[in-house]
């Protein structure tokens, strides 16, 4: 851990599981904080058996869970929830994605919590927040995706088909949402006198929404009259295949005749055919530039385009994507030599400060790893740790 880094001698106490909440704690790991992750003895977080195992350990479960320590407490029995509540008491902040209610099972009720330890920030993710007519609701990545319009955005402008984003955004989404909420109520805290606490609430719905709104309700924002049937760029993003490969461009992001002298169409820009591009002529710009780019390499292409300053990129594979000239020369995707599965890429956080750099973590903890350190550290022996373990409360 860096001692220097913006968090340093801050302690969280994880009791999230998958992916928004460990994703949140990470974070928070990366920016120096000292992190404590919980699991049930008998149920290990979801993400240490998605994937391939190596040594105990899945990439998906490394890449939510660097530079953390975990312990596993079971919180429904009453010692375990004991156990939880004095790690509460000792922590700055609380993270967990149960559903409205069900932390108050294993003795971590938030209103209990930050009335013992009055500094206490908690923060609680959630599928629809804690009240309304959804609050109960089980909630995943996929069903908030639908609900928060992505899946109605990713429709295909050739077959109207709807489909959902093949990764977990929503969850992330909600994970970077919690971690700027933290951040404010510390900030908050460290101005507050008496350096108080308080509960924080994110609900994935409408972390989603608000992430979603600038940009993909730009049509379906003013109420007062009916939306201009405008453009709307992303409706016209489109990947252009290479002869090897394909490459991104898009036209209404640039100037038109730098686009037509890259493809050799300086007819075009003489006549102003495209200058504005609209409704009516954006796709039959497209077809022209598909056609030309589909008779080039992808190095041809992306050298011709960046020739003429028009913003370009290559359609990477993800097992290529450390390869990156960029990634290589910032090292945005380090390769860590201590892991359990033994060396692995997991990037870099996204912030680079000058005065309180971030901590690149390596590993990440095994089920229960430093679960008798820590009850050390709270003042258990040796006698109690043993019978602790005998009667199923920690493992």
């Amino acid at each position: 851990m860096t001692s220097s880094a913006p968090l340093n001698g801050l302690r969280v106490l994880d009791v999230s599981s998958v992916l928004s909440g460990p994703l949140t704690t990470m974070l928070l790991a990366d920016l120096g904080a000292e992190v404590i992750k919980v699991e049930p003895p008998t149920s290990p977080d979801f993400t240490r058996g998605t994937g391939a195992v190596r040594n105990e350990m899945t990439a998906y479960f490394y890449n939510t869970n660097r530079g953390k320590r975990a312990i596993a407490v079971d919180g429904r029995h009453h010692l375990g929830r004991k156990i939880l509540q004095q790690l509460t008491d000792q922590a700055d902040v609380v993270v967990q994605n149960m559903r409205p209610g069900k932390a108050a099972g294993i003795g971590l009720d938030p209103n209990e919590c930050i009335e013992r330890n009055t500094s206490l920030i908690y923060a609680s993710i959630s599928g629809y927040g804690g009240d309304g007519p959804m609050s109960g609701e089980p909630v995943y990545d996929y069903v908030i995706q639908a609900v928060t319009g992505m899946v109605d955005a990713q429709r295909d402008p050739v077959t109207d088909a709807h489909d959902l984003t093949r990764h977990f955004p929503a969850d992330k989404i909600t994970a970077h949402a919690t971690v700027e909420a933290i951040l404010a109520a510390l900030f908050a805290r460290e101005r507050d006198p008496e350096r108080r606490g308080q509960h924080v609430e994110v609900s994935m719905h409408e972390a989603n929404l608000s992430f979603m709104w600038p940009d993909a309700m730009m049509q379906h924002s003013i109420i007062e009259e009916v939306d201009d049937p405008d453009l709307y760029p992303a409706e016209y993003y489109r990947v252009y295949p290479t002869v090897d490969g394909a490459i991104v461009i898009m036209p209404l992001m640039t100037p038109s005749d730098g686009i037509c002298k890259a493809i050799g169409r300086t007819d075009l820009a003489a006549t102003g055919q495209f200058t504005d591009l609209t409704n009516q002529n954006l796709h039959d710009f497209q077809d022209i530039i598909a056609q030309q780019v589909a008779s080039w390499t992808t190095e041809h292409a992306l050298a011709t385009f960046r020739d003429h300053d028009v913003p370009v990129g290559p359609v990477i594979p993800r097992d290529e994507l450390h390869l990156h000239p960029q990634a290589i020369a910032r090292n945005s995707i380090p390769i860590h030599s201590e892991a359990p599965m033994g060396p692995i890429r997991s990037p870099r956080p996204a912030w680079r400060m000058s005065r309180t750099p971030e901590s690149i973590n390596e590993g990440a903890p095994l089920f229960g790893e430093d679960t008798e350190d820590v009850l050390t550290e709270l003042g258990y022996d040796t006698q109690e740790i043993t019978e602790l373990r005998m009667q199923g409360v920690i493992a």
